[in-house]
């Protein structure tokens, strides 16, 4: 029988952070070595099991990383820490599987640099449908060049990046387009793809992408009922990147695997 896989997880006391801390503490294939937060977070130094009304964990939530070791880092954090913790993934050759959206270009490159030296896993969805969807677009695309493309996404009230990582993704997966125009107060265009934001209530995340033709409309939706589904997928990343190659993955390889 394998080790269980040492994890970190960063950005502990968030939505996601939250719910992935009761799916490691109930998964054997785990063992929780840290709890990261922000090093101004209320919860620094009260043990993680406070944060989902459990049992104490002996673990207390930490602010920084230097004296910990682990096999993956889960990370769900703001993107304020995230050049810091993956240089630190880099040193400690951890991998890393990370959600954190709102990431600058600069971040994107640190990735891409990193992934020369450790397994590295970034997406802005762990949802495995939301890759399936992003597939479809593809495809789409390809056989309806001239159609005319937007999505509507809306999440919850606390969200700070907009638009969502993953309607940027989404987008990205019908235009060759890098560079984004905001048109509107909460609107926005990639490419040729139009982008509205949508932000209320508690709503985990819809995305609705929207193909205009001459004489037929292609509409494909996606709700996410409870942000567990995502803190499960990066779950399952996590399993599948242990002990992988260097590089750079998407869901695909998990998709695939």
């Amino acid at each position: 029988m394998n080790p269980p896989i040492k994890v970190i997880i960063s950005g502990v006391s968030g939505r996601i952070g939250r719910r992935l801390l009761k799916l490691v503490l109930a998964d054997n294939k785990f063992k929780l070595v840290a709890g990261l937060v922000s090093p101004g977070s209320k919860y620094l130094g009260r043990d993680l099991g406070d944060l989902i009304q459990a049992n104490a964990t002996g673990l207390v939530a930490i602010g920084s990383l230097a004296e910990v070791k682990a096999d993956v880092v889960i990370d769900f954090a703001q993107p304020e820490g995230f050049d810091e913790l993956v240089d630190y993934c880099v040193l400690q050759q951890t991998a890393l599987v990370s959600g954190t959206t709102g990431l600058s270009q600069d971040s994107f490159d640190r990735i891409g640099q990193a992934s020369k030296y450790i397994p590295i896993m970034w997406t802005s969805n762990f949802s495995l449908n939301i890759q399936i969807l992003k597939n479809l677009l593809q495809v789409i695309k390809k056989t309806n060049p001239n159609g005319q493309f937007s999505i509507t996404e809306t999440h919850h009230m606390h969200k700070k990046d907009m638009p969502s990582g993953t309607a940027i993704s989404l987008a990205q997966a019908m235009t060759s387009q890098s560079s984004m125009v905001k048109t509107g107060d909460a609107s926005f265009q990639l490419g040729e793809v139009n982008i509205h934001a949508k932000r209320m209530g508690e709503v985990p995340g819809t995305h609705e992408i929207t193909c205009q033709l001459a004489d037929e409309v292609i509409t494909l939706k996606h709700e996410a009922h409870d942000p567990t589904i995502f803190a499960q997928g990066a779950l399952n990343a996590a399993k599948w990147i242990n002990g992988k190659p260097v590089g750079f993955y998407d869901l695909n390889a998990v998709l695939m695997a």
